[in-house]
């Protein structure tokens, strides 16, 4: 399945076979991935980008969608509802692209379109970011998008040789532009 965000940016459902082009973004890109994204050390090769495509798909998380990003037909990133709670109505969205696909204002873009589907498709009231503390970049994306800081989760990550908090930030999407 292929989702049309505007003249640039399509979203494919995420398969298998885009193993090579994930593993060769996070290649290109995996210094400033390693700084925010505990998993990235894990992927060495196609194989092991199989693996990573692999447990995102069949997380068996209710509501979990998976696409691959692509920006003027090239491969960009990953774009994701990572889970849907359906009891409380809130679904956790997940991203990240290659640098080069980075400043362009691509993830707003996404959620311009996306959120509005979330919430008239999939029983979604709110829509969660979980941003490392020190990644400014995501914080802001969630914070532009009208997410706010709620708490950190209880537990920290050690990656890139410090330990950080995993802040949790919410979106009310019942506020938001084209929920009409």
């Amino acid at each position: 399945m292929e989702i049309s965000i505007d003249h640039e940016i399509a979203l494919k459902t995420l398969t298998l076979f885009h193993a090579a082009e994930v593993y060769q973004g996070i290649m290109h890109s995996s210094e400033s991935l390693e700084q925010y994204l505990p998993w990235v050390k894990n992927v060495i090769n196609k194989g092991s980008a199989v693996q990573y495509i692999e447990q995102r798909i069949n997380s068996g998380k209710a509501g979990a969608m998976w696409y691959a990003v692509y920006i003027k037909q090239q491969f960009s990133g990953i774009f994701a509802v990572k889970e849907v709670d359906p009891l409380n109505a809130v679904a956790e969205i997940g991203y990240w692209l290659v640098e080069s696909a980075r400043g362009k204002r691509v993830v707003a873009r996404i959620l311009a379109k996306m959120l509005p589907y979330l919430y008239r498709h999939n029983v979604v009231k709110y829509v969660e970011f979980h941003c490392l503390e020190e990644n400014l970049a995501s914080i802001n994306v969630a914070q532009r998008a009208g997410a706010t800081f709620q708490y950190y989760l209880s537990s920290s990550i050690e990656i890139a040789n410090k330990v950080q908090r995993l802040g949790v930030y919410k979106l009310d999407l019942t506020n938001i532009q084209g929920n009409d």
